[in-house]
């Protein structure tokens, strides 16, 4: 994969190009061709602006028959999870949606104490923002999980125990997503400063899930 920046900083954009040699399983880009990406770090999220395919000729040149069968042989389904996978290395951009969520001390939960209303009202967003900002294919309890160094069933433990006048579930209750309450928006805004208070007012991704692309 080559990009025209070395950082994906907050609310820039970077050019990515991918050819055959970056099949991996997650995506299939045939030979003689080239994908030119145009990606937003969008509150976090890795959102794909601009896809065009590129056919490369070499020094025999392309037929339009070879053209037409290769061309088919192109999968970009999971291109997010691909993108997602090589930003997040942490030998190239060490990008992750979690520097950008509101900074707050979740250690609570990892060292097993008894969580208070702000807790859970801050654990509720945090998992709201994870449902918006991960690629569809990515579990989301995993990701948090690894993220507040706790098990992934004690995460899902945790979801199941936030209280109703926090979070609600607006589906079926192993789906992504759910709403905070006007409680607990009402929680998190008193308890932060003036700049994260705005932050929070203004980033699309904390407050609710709808399973939609607010993106």
């Amino acid at each position: 994969m080559k990009t025209n920046e070395s950082t994906f900083n907050l609310n820039s954009s970077i050019q990515v190009i991918l050819n055959s040699d970056d099949n991996d399983g997650l995506i299939f880009v045939p030979k003689n061709s080239e994908i030119h990406v145009l990606i937003e770090n969008y509150f976090g999220k890795i959102v794909i602006n601009e896809i065009k395919i590129m056919n490369i000729e070499d020094e025999l040149s392309l037929s339009k028959e070879m053209l037409e069968t290769s061309l088919p042989l192109l999968d970009l389904k999971l291109l997010d999870r691909y993108l997602f996978k090589q930003l997040n290395d942490k030998t190239s951009f060490n990008y992750s949606p979690y520097n950008y969520f509101l900074d707050y001390d979740f250690s609570v939960f990892e060292k097993g104490r008894r969580p208070n209303d702000v807790d859970w009202a801050m654990f509720s967003s945090l998992y709201i923002y994870s449902c918006n900002v991960l690629p569809e294919s990515i579990k989301v309890e995993l990701s948090l999980a690894k993220e507040l160094r706790v098990s992934e069933e004690n995460l899902k433990k945790f979801i199941k125990k936030i209280p109703e006048n926090i979070f609600r579930k607006t589906s079926h209750s192993e789906n992504r997503g759910g709403n905070l309450t006007f409680d607990a928006e009402e929680l998190i805004k008193n308890s932060l400063n003036e700049e994260d208070r705005v932050n929070f007012e203004e980033n699309p991704f904390l407050k609710f899930h709808s399973g939609s692309d607010l993106a």
